[in-house]
C-alpha cells in the first residue's frame, strides 16, 4: 500500500508520522502521478480522492472514487481483497 498526495514530501512525512501509518506516503507536488492515473479535476487541477487496487502484474483491479467519505476507501479495498480480487 502506498499513499500519494499532491503535498510536498516533507508534509507527507510529518502526516504519516503523526498518524503512525504503516505504509509510505509519496509526495507528488508537480502532479506527475496524478496525471498518469488521471485523477486531476479538469479546470481546477486538484487531485481527486481515488483508491486503486493494483496487482503485481501492474493491472488496476479496482478503482474507487469518493470525495466525502474517506472511510469508504479502506472499506472498499478490504472488501475487494477479501473477495479475492486478483492481485
Amino acid at each position: 500500500m502506498v499513499g500519494i498526495s499532491r503535498d510536498p514530501q516533507e508534509t507527507n512525512d510529518r502526516f504519516r508520522a503523526s498518524l503512525g501509518l504503516p505504509y509510505p506516503l509519496v509526495g507528488d507536488p508537480h502532479g506527475t502521478l496524478c496525471r498518469v492515473y488521471r485523477v486531476t479535476w479538469p479546470i481546477i487541477g486538484l487531485a481527486q480522492r481515488v483508491t486503486y487496487l493494483i496487482a503485481r502484474d501492474h493491472r488496476v483491479r479496482m478503482a474507487f472514487h469518493d470525495e466525502l467519505f474517506m472511510q469508504r476507501h479502506s472499506e472498499k479495498a478490504c472488501t475487494a481483497l477479501e473477495a479475492g480480487a486478483p492481485a
